[in-house]
């Protein structure tokens, strides 16, 4: 789960980003170069600082060695989920600026970094814990998710091709529950929504917002819009709607959506 404004638990897009480019520059060659193996192919014409820090890196691409990995996008997303599915997140460092997961320090380590939940440092901004807002139970979930959709890569389901519109590949893995539920008989993807609006007389404009989403996804996007789930799985009481992609079928919308 993404968080691209950087409140609340969840991990935010720069975040994400950079647990992207750790897991490349672990592979084996690797994808990409570590941030401090940039530092030493930056010329004189490229140091750079930025509020005390370096941030020195070669302007010119040609100057980067290419990399000799020559693995599948496939193969690295299955990659991807199996990596951080199988380390402890609580424990370890994890450094763009060496390419690979370190010991966590303790805290009070010299250097103004605060560990966490999951300590992923910047690259750049060295005391800057860039998941510092993560609790510990989306570290969990980030984990468990990992491995189902790790178990999920592994099967026959995400190499097979698509047969009569079911979801194959990468759409499986956009699927709600484990790796193992074949998702909604319909083929398409489900993804909750908080669109019920608040009842009682105060609730009326709320309501309004709400019946417009609804009818954005429904009528103009094409999607369909169903009841179900609880919104206690995302931290929020109450009940929520949930998206079906793909073409939606004639049905009356539930309440408030």
């Amino acid at each position: 789960a993404g968080n691209p404004a950087g409140g609340g638990p969840l991990l935010t897009n720069y975040a994400l980003t950079l647990l992207l480019v750790l897991f490349l520059q672990t592979r084996s060659p690797p994808v990409l170069p570590s941030v401090r193996r940039l530092r030493d192919l930056a010329g004189p014409q490229d140091r750079a600082q930025v509020g005390g820090w370096d941030c020195s890196f070669p302007r010119d691409p040609a100057e980067l060695e290419p990399s000799g990995n020559t693995q599948s996008a496939a193969s690295l997303l299955a990659e991807f989920f199996a990596f951080f599915g199988a380390l402890d997140l609580g424990g370890l460092l994890l450094s763009p600026l060496e390419g690979r997961a370190l010991p966590r320090p303790p805290p009070g380590t010299p250097g103004g970094l605060r560990p966490g939940p999951l300590t992923l440092q910047d690259p750049f901004e060295l005391s800057h814990n860039v998941a510092a807002n993560v609790t510990p139970r989306t570290v969990s979930r980030f984990g468990r998710c990992c491995r189902d959709a790790a178990k999920l890569c592994r099967g026959p389901e995400f190499r097979q091709k698509s047969r009569k519109g079911r979801p194959w590949g990468v759409m499986r893995l956009l699927q709600p529950g484990s790796a193992g539920d074949p998702g909604n008989a319909a083929g398409g993807f489900l993804i909750p929504l908080p669109l019920r609006g608040p009842a009682g007389p105060g609730g009326g404009p709320a309501r309004d917002v709400c019946a417009a989403v609804g009818f954005v996804l429904r009528d103009v996007l094409g999607c369909g819009c169903e009841p179900g789930g609880s919104r206690r799985e995302f931290g929020v009481p109450g009940d929520a709607g949930k998206l079906l992609g793909g073409p939606s079928e004639a049905e009356e919308p539930p309440p408030g959506s």
